[in-house]
């Protein structure tokens, strides 16, 4: 995932989180959110916003990172059903074992969460552009991309309800900067793309709902703590904001 952080510190790639980041912002403001979970840390430490007394905490496989857990997303040191929001951010095309990783994802949500998923997709220009030699071996090129069509089957065979998709980004870094420069006064694309163009959109959102069957509203409901696994591997980040994220242990 190295790769990938460095490339999300390029210029285009700062464009492109703070699109997401802009995206994954006005969900949340339509999703009961206590406590949300960031899987997968952009190269400055961005993040979407979160609101009323929402906790957010960001985890990833980067030492000294801007993160608040230090874990892989392949194994989450968290208990079951503990939290409200997963958000994974471009983690399935670049794990090993994507089935591993949304798996743990649907595992630590509490029943009626939501699993946000950020995925770059396959068939659009992006999924041209991994065709060209031009770094091809090298992020965001080198991920495995999956269709938001697969996401969604994944969600269902795990017990959650799909929601359509949204898009954003149709041009890739390349053909964006040459569109700039042909109509600088104009935007290469929208924040999101209307439903008649989601599927050549660059970055698909797919999210997925938990539902469990007589499950009490959210409110009523949280009742436990949000627990880290005894002996588990999660640590502090050293760049962890605390202003916003305070501890794994507050009773909500």
């Amino acid at each position: 995932m190295q790769g990938l952080r460095d490339w999300f510190a390029t210029t285009a790639g700062q464009d492109l989180a703070e699109r997401e980041a802009r995206l994954l912002s006005r969900r949340l403001a339509g999703l009961y959110a206590r406590r949300v979970l960031q899987i997968g840390a952009y190269g400055g430490g961005r993040c979407p916003t979160v609101y009323g007394e929402a906790r957010q905490w960001v985890m990833d496989d980067w030492p000294n990172g801007p993160i608040d857990l230090h874990a892989s997303s392949e194994v989450i040191p968290l208990a079951s059903g503990g939290v409200d929001v997963v958000i994974l951010i471009h983690q399935l095309e670049f794990a090993e074992r994507p089935h591993q990783v949304i798996r743990e994802a649907a595992r630590v949500l509490a029943p009626e969460g939501h699993l946000l998923v950020l995925g770059f997709n396959p068939l659009s220009l992006w999924g041209l552009r991994r065709i060209l030699p031009v770094n091809r071996q090298t992020p965001p090129w080198s991920g495995r991309y999956l269709g938001a069509r697969r996401i969604a089957d994944w969600m269902l065979l795990l017990g959650l309800t799909p929601r359509p998709r949204e898009s954003l980004a149709v041009l890739p870094p390349p053909l964006q900067r040459w569109w700039l420069q042909r109509h600088p006064s104009r935007v290469a694309d929208s924040q999101s793309l209307g439903p008649g163009l989601r599927w050549c959109g660059g970055v698909n959102l797919v999210m997925g709902q938990k539902r469990v069957n007589g499950a009490v509203s959210p409110p009523l409901a949280w009742r436990r703590r949000l627990e880290i696994i005894p002996g588990g591997l999660a640590e502090a980040g050293a760049g962890a904001r605390r202003t916003r994220r305070e501890t794994w242990h507050d009773a909500g």
